[in-house]
């Protein structure tokens, strides 16, 4: 029937209008959602989205403060290498040494940084035990000592089985709380001229390739020019300033700080320098912007620490790197205790200007006569009448003593 139809069309457009619907609400479902979720985005900060970039940021701000003084000191940062525990016993041992270490180079040597040699295996314990030391003692005086990694084969007191470890992971490195790694220009080989050193510009070089990948695990590679002293000698202001002008082109932005190395064959032969090293003159607006840290190996004893260091100072250097042949008498693994004792005694000595002012102040003195100098002191004062007329023994002119004039207060 007639009616019956009109039932079941409206029955059908029904049916069909729900089902439409259902399925327009099914298709917009990721729309919605994805609109949802992309207003959440939008309203977070733009930090969330750069958290390796602020990473970074932190570290180049807190190794810059660390590695230039604002009174124009010279500061002062030493090499430890950690050695691989041998025994059980050492294992257990060596998490209190390394803490002891971490908190003598803060408290007592006051250190600017520290250059940090471990295998790539003691990342998560002794790096970061030390690291966590530091990262303890923020907001109190003295304040954290920003860590710089050296890789095994970097450290001048490597042995052969950690110069054969594997490659450090950067990403780890980072989540143990370094703020930067040490990475050797030009393979770690000797430069002849800034040129070898230009040439690499292919991005092949692994130099190169390690420094980006610091940056975006947000650490702060620091390069370490080896040049012959030779050649070093030739340098000038503008050779500088077109060292860092080249690394920064290669990396893609200023280093964070550079370490100077400077080579002698008379080091290489184990002879003793009979020599000082020269050292290229570094401009003050350079060291402003880059800290130029110059790597020293003078063993400790006789004033040989402070002679040179007053001899980068005076060539403008901004710190020093006391590597770990500074350490008399060092051998292939000596203890913590050991060298976190002495570098609390040299740093220490080398910061203080109380021992050295106080000697030159007495040495001046005692070359004098103490009661000569005040019997002339004495006379220079009579002689200037500030104590009036010697001759005017008496009363002043006009003095009554019957009217009430007084002599004397």
């Amino acid at each position: 029937p007639k009616e019956l139809k009109s039932k079941d069309l409206q029955i059908d457009r029904t049916t069909y209008s729900t089902k439409k619907i259902e399925m327009m609400k099914r298709n917009q479902m990721p729309v919605v959602v994805a609109s949802c979720l992309l207003l959440l985005l939008l309203s977070l900060p733009p930090a969330t989205f750069s958290l390796t970039s602020e990473a970074a940021q932190l570290t180049r701000s807190r190794l810059t403060e660390a590695l230039s003084s604002p009174s124009g000191k010279l500061t002062l940062s030493p090499e430890i290498v950690i050695p691989e525990p041998s025994s059980p016993t050492a294992i257990l041992l060596q998490t209190s040494e390394v803490t002891q270490l971490s908190e003598s180079l803060r408290t007592k040597a006051k250190a600017n940084t520290a250059f940090l040699t471990c295998r790539p295996t003691s990342l998560k314990s002794s790096l970061k035990t030390f690291c966590n030391e530091q990262e303890a003692a923020r907001g109190n005086f003295p304040g954290p000592v920003p860590v710089i990694y050296c890789e095994p084969a970097t450290s001048t007191r490597a042995d052969d089985d950690d110069a054969d470890a594997t490659s450090v992971d950067l990403a780890e490195l980072a989540e143990a709380g370094a703020s930067g790694i040490l990475v050797q220009v030009h393979e770690g080989v000797e430069i002849t001229s800034l040129d070898d050193i230009a040439k690499e510009g292919d991005g092949t070089s692994s130099w190169v390739q390690k420094c980006k990948e610091a940056l975006e695990c947000g650490l702060q590679p620091v390069p370490e020019v080896i040049v012959r002293d030779t050649d070093a000698a030739k340098w000038k202001e503008p050779d500088m300033e077109k060292l860092v002008k080249i690394i920064a082109d290669l990396t893609g932005q200023d280093p964070v700080s550079i370490v100077l190395t400077i080579c002698s064959d008379t080091a290489e032969q184990g002879e003793e320098e009979s020599t000082t090293l020269p050292l290229p003159v570094v401009s003050k607006a350079l060291g402003k912007r880059v800290p130029i840290v110059g790597s020293i190996r003078a063993t400790a004893g006789e004033n040989r620490l402070g002679e040179e260091t007053a001899r980068f100072k005076a060539a403008g250097f901004t710190g020093a790197l006391l590597r770990q042949d500074c350490i008399p008498g060092i051998q292939a693994k000596p203890s913590l205790e050991y060298i976190s004792d002495f570098w609390a005694a040299c740093i220490g000595d080398l910061k203080s200007t109380r021992s050295k002012s106080f000697n030159f102040r007495s040495k001046n003195n005692m070359e004098k006569s103490v009661p000569l100098e005040w019997a002339k002191y004495q006379k220079s004062v009579i002689e200037s009448g500030a104590l009036g007329d010697p001759e005017d023994s008496g009363p002043p002119p006009g003095f009554n003593p019957a009217a009430g004039d007084y002599q004397g207060f």
